[in-house]
């Protein structure tokens, strides 16, 4: 009888202890947000595309495809921010010399960033592992918020690319998404990526890939979606 109930009891302990641990990485998973700065308002500062190749050579994409799709991605990013937080639109002061005059001008070459009423958005860096990384000096963030009178800023950068099926030789979209956030004292709130693959096969080992206009949506989708699981996260 005290057997058994040793048993049980070690079992219960071991179950409690266990689901405390599952939902342990959820709580540290809540907003970013909420363990500084009093966010209320965001915008968005910087934007890229990478057509990403093997090897760092051009990627398979015709910018021509790509650049109808930047303005569209810029909205959906701020659409999801506005969710929570009062965003003060790109298309506002894209053209703004004070704005501009905090970046290192246009985004390096093999890069894509949307154009506002023919301005290119700037980039804030010229180092291409610090575009991917987010990296943003400290008092650059802060000058931006101030600039922009938002309590937060926000980068993106996302490569896209083919990917082949491991086992069955089949092609998708294969986007690669990064996001960082800094607020107004010039402290990063966040850095994250997701990786996200188009929902539908554009090729095969016998059929050639189809990129065009009736699947550059591939992209599109991809990137959103992992907007919306990365920004939610941490909002």
């Amino acid at each position: 009888m005290k057997k058994t109930l040793l048993r049980n009891l070690l079992l219960l302990s071991a179950v409690l202890l266990l689901t405390v641990s599952c939902k342990a990485p959820q709580m540290g998973a809540q907003s970013s947000m909420k363990a500084g700065v009093d966010f209320k308002s965001v915008a968005v500062v910087s934007f890229a595309i990478n057509n990403y190749g093997s090897f760092g050579t051009a990627g398979a994409i015709n910018p021509a495809l790509i650049d109808p799709t930047l303005m569209t991605l810029v909205k959906k990013t701020e659409s999801i921010l506005a969710e929570k937080l009062v965003v003060k639109p790109a298309a506002t002061f894209v053209k703004s010399k004070a704005y501009r005059s905090l970046s290192i001008g246009d985004v390096k070459s093999g890069l894509y960033a949307p154009k506002f009423s023919g301005t290119v958005m700037p980039s804030f860096s010229s180092d291409r592992k610090a575009i991917v990384k987010g990296v943003l000096p400290a008092e650059t963030a802060k000058e931006l918020c101030r600039t922009l009178g938002v309590d937060a800023v926000v980068l993106v950068y996302s490569e896209w690319m083919l990917d082949s099926g491991k086992f069955i030789p089949t092609i998708k979209a294969l986007t690669k998404n990064c996001f960082a956030m800094y607020s107004k004292d010039g402290q990063k709130v966040f850095y994250d990526r997701k990786d996200m693959r188009g929902s539908r096969v554009i090729g095969g080992a016998f059929a050639g890939v189809h990129i065009n206009e009736e699947t550059i949506d591939q992209w599109v989708d991809a990137f959103s979606n992992s907007a919306e699981i990365v920004l939610r996260r941490h909002m």
